[in-house]
């Protein structure tokens, strides 16, 4: 027993500043500056794009992932700007009722709350709507703002990952984070 998850359209979420939505072909310029910037990709894997056709398959990629019901990357955009700062996304374990979440954000919108808002909205589509039981994140191990981040969103660390991640030309531990869905934890699963 395990989840069914089989959205037909794209679950588009809305918070009080943030407008999360499906990729789309013309969000290809705005997603590469960010995931060309060295410094917004330091603890990101993989390493920062070079080229705008990287983009374009990088959204070819994850819709196609979300047609096959695999993942959903949700683009984040400031309401009032068409254009997308940042994504974050759920792939999951079907079979043990979890998924893995990842989130990037343009340098140029840190520190004003918008990821906890990104995330807070995503966390609760995923407990309360797709049934998942546990969320995991891994995180860089001097990524300090992201361990800060998971730490007020109710993530608990569960250990560290030796030589986890090579990036940047050396390998580089990983921090292991989980939060437990506490409403669902006598396996009900998304009918």
């Amino acid at each position: 027993m395990g989840l069914h998850i089989h959205l037909h359209t794209f679950p588009t979420l809305e918070t009080e500043r943030l407008i999360l939505r499906q990729l789309v072909a013309t969000d290809a310029q705005d997603a590469f500056l960010f995931l060309s910037d060295e410094e917004t990709m330091r603890y990101y894997d993989p390493a920062p794009l070079t080229q705008l056709e990287q983009a374009e398959k990088s959204i070819e990629r994850h819709q196609r992932r979300f047609a096959q019901h695999e993942a959903l990357r949700w683009g984040i955009i400031l309401k009032g700007e068409n254009r997308v700062i940042g994504n974050c996304e759920y792939s999951w374990d079907v079979d043990n009722q979890n998924a893995a979440l990842s989130y990037i954000l343009s340098k140029y919108y840190w520190n004003k709350g918008i990821m906890t808002e990104a995330l807070t909205a995503i966390i609760q589509f995923g407990f309360e709507h797709i049934h998942l039981h546990r969320i995991e994140a891994q995180v860089a191990y001097l990524n300090l703002a992201s361990t800060r981040l998971l730490e007020k969103l109710g993530f608990q660390e569960e250990g560290r990952l030796r030589d986890r991640q090579y990036a940047n030309n050396q390998f580089v531990d990983e921090l292991m984070f989980a939060i437990i869905n506490t409403n669902n934890v006598d396996g009900e699963i998304f009918p």
